[in-house]
């Protein structure tokens, strides 16, 4: 694939350093893609709300943080489908 997927983890700065140690040994991929989605859901409710009372700056960040939540929760996908990854721990 030409990745890493630790690199990318680090690069996201959504999970803590166990939670990518855990990922990239193949173990609670499951768990961390619940952990993304529900932090993606509770952020996005939050920026709603910003939005509705007009304070722009704020649901702008929250957008951002549901963008690098989501993309998290779809790169453990990958890694979740990957071979190497649950037989190896090879990330």
């Amino acid at each position: 694939m030409g990745m890493s997927y630790r690199r990318e983890l680090e690069r996201m700065t959504t999970l803590s350093s166990q939670d990518i140690d855990d990922a990239c040994g193949g173990s609670r991929i499951p768990a961390l893609i619940n952990h993304c989605v529900d932090e993606l859901l509770e952020l996005t409710e939050l920026a709603d709300e910003a939005l509705t009372e007009e304070r722009i700056e704020e649901h702008v960040l929250y957008v951002q943080e549901v963008s690098a939540w989501r993309e998290t929760a779809q790169l453990l996908r990958l890694m979740a489908a990957d071979r190497t990854v649950r037989s190896t721990g090879a990330a």
